[in-house]
């Protein structure tokens, strides 16, 4: 079956909605949902409850929460990655793609009775924002990416006895992807970023999962929380877009018909047409079960720590479907391995309004190898250093402000595409810094 090169390239990025440009969590997971435990390196999410972000990170223990709970906040996102060159043959210039993204969270809890308690949340799980120059070695892999998941989360919690607390929470999930590369008209007789045409493709679709989560204080001064959260299956559709350079229209040494042999003085080794259609692909985003612990050591100080599993093994060969003619366009090797998290944060609380918070995190990637990374994914270990702070004002308000940076390992790239011959092979720099500001109310 012949296979169309264009259509390769965009349809590639529908199902990359795995492949982020910014390592923020493990691969494209956002764990700013809250800048209050930002400011401990998301140590303890599921286990230290001071305010409505529970609804999230651990909606078992909003029975913690004696009274209803507002909570609103915002999360400035501010990611680099560039391209450093090792011997790539395709011409063009060096890359790099920076970005700043803001991620909004909203929760409210309300307490039902003396036993159950309601949540209600707004927040974004998942996504991606990266935009390369339409120039760049790297341009026939990607150039622009965005993916945008919306999450509306509702959970009900009952605490069992004073000790023990279950709850079961539902969510609808909104996948929104934008997705953009260029594609060699040449078929690599003469790759030159004047004769590239592009590619474009916008798809969406919808899911409801589930949460289940637990909170136990097996004493005064020690809580533990343990959430599985469930990952949404998206039918991703919509529509691909391409457009022909101009050059390489019938009649500018560009024939159509049959592939024909490179023809002297043509720029064109190769007949495309313009293709516009419909396509989809199957992604199921992965299940994330976490672990965590709060000890109060006295008044003043706590430790909090976090482990967490991300199921990104479900994510291996991807088939990209025409949908006109239910026609395989190409098969993604991606072969992601299940990944965990590990965080530890302390919190000082002294006399008066102040509580101060650090944490320190680890966070894998799911894929390193060179061959499979693509530069949606420049994707590699990562470590976290943070640091905030909350403070009250009066009885019935406070705010939190949370930071955090990140240095991430070097991600190597050497991409081969074996029908025109170009390669990508360098590694991908990447820092991450992140701000975050809360607001809370309790009435």
């Amino acid at each position: 079956m012949n296979i169309c090169l264009p259509c390769k390239s965009a349809l590639t990025l529908a199902i990359l909605a795995a492949a982020p440009a910014s390592v923020l969590a493990s691969s494209f997971q956002l764990l700013e949902q809250s800048p209050a435990h930002l400011g401990k390196a998301f140590a303890g999410t599921g286990s230290d409850i001071t305010d409505a972000s529970a609804v999230y990170f651990n909606p078992a223990g909003m029975g913690q929460l004696d009274r209803p709970f507002l909570t609103l906040a915002g999360n400035l996102v501010m990611t680099e990655a560039e391209f450093k060159d090792q011997g790539s043959n395709t011409n063009g210039a060096l890359g790099s793609t920076k970005e700043t993204g803001f991620i909004p969270n909203f929760y409210y809890v309300q307490p039902l009775t003396d036993r159950w308690t309601m949540g209600f949340g707004v927040n974004g799980p998942f996504g991606l924002a990266s935009r390369y120059d339409e120039d760049w070695m790297g341009r026939y892999l990607a150039t622009h990416s965005e993916l945008e998941v919306a999450n509306v989360n509702l959970n009900f919690a009952f605490d069992v006895n004073e000790q023990f607390a279950l709850a079961l929470g539902i969510n609808y999930q909104r996948a929104d992807v934008t997705l953009e590369s260029r594609f060699d008209s040449t078929l690599g007789v003469n790759p030159n970023p004047a004769t590239d045409s592009s590619a474009k493709i916008e798809g969406d679709d919808d899911d409801i999962v589930a949460d289940v989560s637990m909170f136990y204080q097996p004493t005064d001064s020690t809580n533990v929380g343990l959430v599985w959260r469930q990952g949404g299956k998206f039918s991703l559709k919509g529509d691909a877009e391409f457009e022909l350079n101009s050059a390489c229209s019938p009649g500018a040494g560009f024939p159509t018909g049959a592939p024909p042999a490179p023809t002297t003085g043509s720029i064109c080794a190769a007949s495309l047409t313009a293709v516009t259609g419909d396509a989809a692909a199957e992604v199921e985003l992965p299940d994330t079960v976490t672990l965590s612990v709060t000890h109060s050591l006295n008044d003043q100080w706590a430790l909090h720590g976090d482990i967490a599993w991300t199921e990104w093994s479900d994510i291996q060969t991807i088939d990209v479907m025409n949908t006109g003619n239910n026609a395989t366009i190409t098969e993604l090797d991606l072969r992601y391995d299940n990944t965990m998290r590990y965080a530890l944060g302390v919190t000082f609380k002294p006399a008066g309004a102040w509580t101060w918070r650090a944490g320190i995190a680890l966070d894998e990637a799911p894929q390193k190898n060179a061959q499979l990374v693509n530069p949606r994914i420049p994707d590699e270990d990562r470590t976290w250093l943070s640091v905030g702070f909350n403070y009250e004002f009066g009885n019935n308000m406070s705010v939190d402000v949370g930071y955090a940076h990140l240095w991430v390992d070097d991600a190597d790239i050497h991409n081969i595409d074996t029908q025109t011959g170009h390669t990508l092979h360098g590694k991908f720099d990447s820092k991450v810094d992140i701000v975050g500001l809360q607001a809370n109310w309790w009435f």
